[in-house]
């Protein structure tokens, strides 16, 4: 085994308290949550692809009682953007397609790369792709956390899209070693997020690479940053970057989103007609016009799936306190 600069050694375990936290981190705990996903990834894709996702669902009964902050923020913004169905019964039946969605998506990952070949993802709008592809034009596609969201690359990919995308990677190193092979399956690639990504970005796409990828609405500095619902968009957050993006490499901007059909592992994506982007002379205000145009589109599309965005769970209105039960530790 090859340690680097950052691995704690294993003596660690024997020091000080911040260290043997640290060095038991590394070498027990990590480990031994590495080993759980590695096992419920093969236990699940070992089943169909309906069974697969079904136990999703199913599980997220006992799941979601772990995540009690987070149903209240999704139950508070369901009955603020939907007053004619802010009832209990209503509201409670919508948590509950949201976490079955969650816990679907979350074990579709074991099958991802079946879904297409299956027939389980339908498109539209892909001709909006194909027309900025045949005028020689980068492309920026700008998807949202709706439904089973890496259906989107999926979608693109089987469609001759190989494209690139930006994720941050998870802090247990195992998990990471197996996102990265899942997503290989389909022939998804992505950079590391970190200083100069967007300008690794900006050269894959001047030198004629494929799609870029960037879901517009990422919770960053402890917020869901888009759409904006009536807050103001925060310059540094992915809906800027994205047209920001856009601009500089004067590409194509397609937003994107993905929906599931019938509470089943069935999905459709959609590609909207290239955002139209500010002619303004100044580049500032350029920005903010495209970053509001952009979330005027995609605000719409989410606030009429707010029972499948996955952001729905951590959206509030202002920045709160840190959450106990957040984003990174909601998985299987």
């Amino acid at each position: 085994m090859t340690l680097d600069a950052t691995t704690p050694p294993i003596r660690w375990l024997f020091a000080e308290r911040d260290k043997r936290r640290t060095a038991l981190l590394y070498w027990l705990a990590d480990p031994i949550a590495g080993a759980y996903f590695h096992a419920i990834h093969g236990a699940m894709r070992i089943l169909p692809t309906d069974a697969c996702s079904w136990a999703g669902a199913v599980l997220t009964r006992l799941t979601r009682k772990f995540y009690p902050d987070s149903d209240a923020r999704a139950r508070r913004l369901w009955q603020r953007h939907n007053p004619e169905h802010a009832d209990t019964t209503s509201t409670d039946a919508a948590m509950e397609r949201l976490w079955r969605n969650v816990g679907r998506t979350m074990h579709e990952y074991s099958v991802i790369d079946r879904l297409w070949a299956e027939g389980r993802i339908a498109t539209a709008g892909l001709e909006h792709m194909h027309a900025a592809r045949d005028r020689g034009q980068p492309i920026v596609v700008t998807p949202v956390h709706l439904a089973n969201w890496e259906v989107v690359l999926v979608a693109g990919i089987a469609n001759g899209y190989h494209g690139t995308g930006i994720y941050l990677a998870p802090e247990n190193r195992f998990l990471h070693r197996l996102i990265n092979r899942v997503r290989a399956r389909y022939g998804a690639r992505f950079i590391a997020a970190g200083p100069n990504s967007l300008r690794e970005a900006y050269r894959e796409l001047r030198a004629g690479g494929g799609p870029f990828i960037i879901y517009i609405d990422a919770l960053m500095h402890d917020r869901v940053q888009a759409p904006a619902f009536g807050r103001t968009l925060n310059p540094a957050s992915n809906i800027y970057y994205a047209v920001q993006l856009a601009e500089r490499s004067d590409a194509a901007l397609i937003p994107a989103y993905c929906e599931r059909l019938d509470d089943a592992a069935r999905f459709r994506v959609t590609f909207l007609p290239q955002l139209s982007m500010s002619s303004a002379a100044n580049k500032s205000m350029r920005v903010r016009e495209n970053a509001a145009a952009l979330n005027a589109v995609i605000e719409p599309i989410v606030g009429a799936r707010l029972d499948q965005w996955y952001f729905s769970l951590d959206y509030e209105d202002e920045p709160s306190s840190p959450r106990r039960d957040g984003k990174a530790e909601r998985a299987r």
